[in-house]
């Protein structure tokens, strides 16, 4: 009797495993039964990206009829960059279909598609042929660190940052980094602003012309080109555009003036952070335009697959003639505007000088690349807006902060009406500032949509490194919403949870994990200039130390974080967290709004998102798999955010101690601070457990060493000095030179005799 019972049993498992599958299997199924792939002859590289992904045997189309198994791939050719981005998908159960796009960037994320998620559906559903599309055809992805800067960083790896670009749906890509790991720029002892030349390198860090032969060493040259052709070409084999993103123009060496000094065009340092005026060219000469159309052509005849270039101007290094926005104030060359004219006069010259050498960046592309598209932003310019948005349109495209700025724009720009307006790109980030990985998906998923309901049609998207931050659910908001998806954030976040961790209890914690985390950013504060990711490196607030009066440690004990730190020896930002340079970044009002904003609203929802990973695995068990490396991420957070807070609170204590009329006034600013520097020594300590035992790559680490861009292998040793600092200096008396930046070291004259002037 118990032996039928159990071949009953057995045959109603079969009987119902027969109605649970599909008769002629799964699509997953049909795809592991391809023999051959088929891709067109003389093939673009991601056909064959992709037929390699499949893996089977690889042919070249003949013409004649393809045996059973044999799966087509191929992308349409001559299809209008502008036509709607689709792809088509058909296979029978024996393997034989095919994979089509109109675009070569969608192939592969199709391939990705028809795996991650048609793969369990019924190859039947299939068999005639189904369609996918993605919501937009510009999406630039960008993950900070391909081209961020030096690319030097502890397990990073690039060729996995462009297939996930591809994976996502992205269509294009910049490509242009300096192969080592300082610019090649004229050092001046003790001078910071060379550092400035570090990212978005210049036409000139590739190619040189006539003009400007033997400026720059020819070796350093052809590393920056090589490097930037091994890029492209990776690009390329996903099917994604490759692009520049440059400072432009930018300033040329001393040499060049040397040589041409009628040739000097606008000063455009910062005066405050050199201690050597840059130059430009003057592009309102015809033989600098000649210039940058050569420097341009030699760089397209390199590298032909360049589809565009975004530029960046008026900051590190780089500048146009007269504009007002320059840091030293209008100014320039010879050529472009008599003396003596009215405001609206130089405005005007002024506007017209940027709109032709955007115009001249284009044609000349334009001879190998018919298609290609320049892309800059008005926010760079002050009074000559007007006159270089009127100039823009026919591949000349702009770059907004926001979709409603875009929709301003397009209001109350100069068109009338009379020709299309430029197309608009959007720039937002699907990525914390600094701590890599941290999930806030219900945040990036309202400023895509808010992005995709706007007059944008282009975006550019940051979001976190796969290599440093395998398990990021803001990457797979970027790809359900180029995919059209319309789920809500909670179904998103639970289907990615629930395929991270198949029980489903570990799957319904990390969502309310990142429930708490996704609060906790949206209701941080915005701290000025340290909240930024690359402002919070340069500043090295991580490792300095937050002690009453910072003035009063030893220059030697301070050397340790000065040394890379983007500032020059007298910028009050070395003993004031609340100054740079000759700005105020926050008065004791602001700060102190800060920290109680901070305390009130992000700290409370991060702690409970830190308590539900730690119930699941406490802090210090090592481990692989996402609730580690969600609990780790979201410790480095709230280190990130207190130590921004503090900063705050520093504002706070200090200015109000000095401001206070009353010896009350002074003891409660004095108490707050105190308290502002016990946290701190806590905050430093929990990191410095953190770094110790943690295996997630929470933010970028040099792998060569420390430098102004990122912190080295040295992290953990400099967080112990600064303790040691703050535990020593807590209890001095709050105190900030008001001289500081009036400062001569060497000089003959004593400050106690010149500071009577």
């Amino acid at each position: 009797m118990r032996r039928s019972l159990v071949y009953f049993a057995f045959s109603c498992a079969i009987i119902a495993g027969a109605f649970a599958a599909p008769a002629g299997g799964t699509v997953g199924d049909a795809l592991r039964r391809i023999t051959a792939v088929e891709i067109p002859a003389g093939p673009l590289p991601v056909e064959r990206t992709v037929a390699r992904e499949i893996g089977a045997r690889i042919v070249e189309a003949s013409g004649t009829p393809a045996a059973p198994g044999t799966f087509r791939v191929r992308v349409e050719r001559n299809v209008p960059d502008d036509a709607p981005p689709r792809f088509r998908f058909r296979i029978a159960a024996d393997g034989t279909g095919e994979l089509t796009a109109s675009h070569p960037w969608l192939l592969y994320a199709a391939l990705c598609r028809v795996r991650e998620e048609w793969g369990q559906d019924d190859a039947a559903t299939c068999r005639d042929g189904r369609e996918g599309s993605v919501a937009i055809g510009w999406l630039e992805g960008n993950d900070g660190l391909f081209t961020g800067g030096p690319r030097f960083i502890r397990g990073y790896d690039p060729a996995a940052t462009i297939r996930e670009l591809a994976r996502l749906g992205c269509s294009r890509v910049a490509v242009n980094v300096l192969a080592g790991t300082a610019p090649a720029e004229e050092w001046v002892p003790g001078e910071i602003y060379p550092r400035f030349y570090a990212y978005s390198p210049d036409l000139d860090q590739f190619v040189e012309t006539d003009l400007t032969r033997g400026l720059y060493p020819p070796e350093y040259l052809q590393a920056n080109l090589d490097l930037l052709r091994r890029n492209a070409a990776l690009a390329v084999e996903y099917g994604l555009t490759p692009g520049l993103t440059v400072c432009s123009p930018r300033s040329m060496p001393e040499a060049f003036f040397a040589k041409y000094p009628y040739l000097r065009g606008a000063r455009v340092d910062h005066p405050f952070r050199s201690y050597r005026p840059r130059y430009t060219a003057t592009l309102s000469h015809p033989i600098v335009r000649w210039h940058y159309a050569q420097l341009m052509r030699a760089i397209m005849h390199e590298v032909p697959a360049l589809g565009y270039l975004t530029l960046w101007t008026n900051d590190s290094g780089s500048g146009f003639e007269y504009v007002s926005t320059l840091y030293a104030g209008r100014n320039g060359g010879a050529y472009l505007i008599r003396e003596w004219n009215s405001d609206s006069t130089i405005a005007r010259a002024a506007g017209e000088n940027v709109v032709r050498y955007l115009r001249l960046l284009r044609d000349a592309a334009s001879e190998t690349n018919p298609r290609f598209r320049v892309v800059t932003s008005v926010s760079w310019f002050g009074a000559e807006q007007q006159v270089i948005l009127g100039g823009l349109g026919e591949r000349l495209d702009l770059q907004v902060s926001s979709p409603a700025s875009g929709a301003a724009i397009l209001r109350d720009g100069p068109w009338r009406g009379e020709r299309l307006p430029p197309s608009l790109e959007c720039s937002l980030r699907a990525a914390a500032e600094y701590v890599l990985g941290v999930p806030c998906p219900w945040l990036t998923l309202r400023r895509l949509r808010a992005s995709g309901a706007s007059p944008v049609s282009m975006l550019s998207v940051t979001f976190d490194p796969p290599a440093l931050a395998p398990w990021s659910v803001n990457r797979e908001i970027v790809r359900a919403f180029q995919e059209g998806d319309s789920s809500t954030a909670d179904a998103i976040a639970e289907r990615v949870a629930r395929r991270w961790c198949p029980g489903g209890a570990e799957a319904s914690a990390l969502v309310r994990a990142w429930r708490m985390t996704d609060s906790a950013v949206g209701a941080f504060p915005d701290v000025p200039l340290y909240g930024n990711g690359w402002a919070f490196a340069w500043y090295r607030h991580w490792v300095r130390p937050f002690v009453p009066d910072i003035g009063s440690i030893p220059l030697a004990e301070r050397a340790y974080y000065e040394r890379h730190m983007i500032a020059t020896f007298n910028n009050p930002t070395l003993v004031d967290f609340g100054a740079d340079a000759l700005w105020l970044l926050m008065d004791t009002h602001q700060a102190s709004a800060i920290v109680r904003r901070a305390d009130s609203l992000a700290f409370g929802p991060l702690d409970r998102g830190i308590a539900i990973l730690r119930s699941l695995a406490p802090s210090g068990s090592a481990g692989a798999g996402p609730i580690p490396d969600q609990r780790d991420r979201l410790i480095a957070l709230r280190c990130f955010f207190r130590t921004l807070r503090n900063i705050a609170g520093w504002v706070a204590g200090v200015h109000g101690y000095l401001d206070a009329q009353s010896a009350a006034g002074r003891e409660e600013s004095l108490r707050a601070l105190r308290e502002t520097i016990d946290d701190e020594i806590a905050n430093a300590t929990a990191l410095r457990d953190l770094w110790n035992t943690t295996h997630t790559e929470f933010m970028p680490v040099a792998s060569v060493g420390e430098n102004s861009a990122l912190y080295g292998e040295n992290f953990g040793e400099l967080l112990g000095k600064k303790i040691d600092l703050m535990r020593r200096h807590r209890n001095d008396t709050p105190a900030i030179d008001p001289a500081f930046m009036w400062q001569v070291p060497g000089s003959p004259v004593s400050p106690s005799e010149y500071l009577r002037y």
